[in-house]
């Protein structure tokens, strides 16, 4: 999907130099100064992204996505309508965010302290979020892994494994591309099959290959 030809934004001014060519931004978006947006990327109505952020190549921001200062968007990944993503919230490549998840930045917030840190929350190269699920900061999204709808998480989901509840907890291993569940025991050598190659993009399937690899190597000489 591409925007019409009356959204596309005129020709970049000279301060918006960390802009590529090919970004698609509609004019309802707000981009604040100092932003590093990628190739191919599409930015979409009432969206707005604070200074010194970085989206890389290929990422798309639905409508009313908030981006927070110095945040980093990983390349091809997908961010929903709704979604606010804070500083401390780290999303590596081709992940996955549906509509108006929530994501938390400190465990116990007040309106006002005088000194708070923020607690980072991590999110792994293709982990996969469904809609209206909370993140509780702190935690980490494995490799591949997938939190279903409405879940509220509040511990670390391993590498390609489902979790899902109130709160989330782990019930299934899951292939790459998501279309296949396995039990929790299943190898993970089987974690990657045919559905895999035909559903994921090339990179995407060989990201997933080489960390599997890793992964049974590691554990071989355990």
């Amino acid at each position: 999907m591409s925007l019409s030809a009356k959204e596309k934004i005129k020709p970049l001014p000279l301060r918006r130099n960390q802009w590529h060519a090919t970004a698609q931004v509609h004019p309802s978006a707000y981009v604040e100064d100092s932003v590093s947006i990628g190739k191919d990327v599409r930015i979409w109505h009432f969206v707005h992204v604070r200074e010194k952020a970085k989206i890389e190549q290929g990422v798309t921001l639905g409508k009313g996505v908030f981006i927070d200062t110095k945040v980093s968007i990983g390349k091809f990944t997908k961010i929903q309508n709704g979604v606010s993503v804070y500083q401390g919230v780290h999303i590596s490549e081709y992940c996955f965010i549906g509509p108006h998840a929530i994501f938390t930045n400190d465990p116990t917030p007040r309106s006002y302290v005088k000194e708070w840190s923020i607690v980072p929350t991590y999110l792994k190269c293709g982990a996969s979020i469904g809609a209206g699920s909370i993140i509780r900061c702190g935690v980490t999204l494995g490799e591949f892994s997938m939190v279903g709808a409405g879940s509220v998480v509040t511990k670390d989901v391993p590498a390609f494994h489902l979790a899902f509840g109130l709160p989330a907890v782990v019930k299934k291993k899951i292939c790459a591309c998501g279309q296949s569940q396995f039990p929790l025991k299943t190898p993970m050598k089987l974690l990657l099959g045919s559905c895999c190659r035909k559903n994921l993009l090339k990179e995407m399937f060989d990201q997933a290959k080489q960390f599997l690899e890793l992964k049974i190597t590691k554990n071989s000489r355990k």
